[in-house]
């Protein structure tokens, strides 16, 4: 009995863990910008930038939404939500570009 519930209980932690949803990566320029609502599009993805989310520069000093700006390069890791918007991890700006 017990061996059952034990088995019972490792299933629906594994497949809870399977249904993670994977984090998007992408890079591009940033093509809007949109201070009021905190989101840019960048390969024609709407992306929200939530206060959570780390943005650097390419050697990892912090930056903020402010130095997002339309035709600057970045590097995007974003997580859709429940309802497929994506919410930004992540955001690079690349240098350079």
């Amino acid at each position: 009995m017990k061996r059952w519930l034990l088995l019972l209980v490792f299933t629906f932690i594994l497949s809870t863990l399977t249904w993670a949803e994977p984090l998007l990566s992408t890079q591009g320029p940033i093509m809007e910008k949109n201070e009021g609502s905190g989101v840019i599009v960048v390969n024609e993805t709407t992306i929200f930038v939530v206060p959570s989310t780390v943005i650097t520069d390419h050697k990892g000093r912090t930056l903020h939404f402010v130095h997002l700006k339309p035709g600057r390069w970045i590097s995007v890791e974003a997580e859709p939500d429940k309802d497929s918007q994506m919410t930004a991890e992540r955001i690079v700006l690349i240098n350079g570009k």
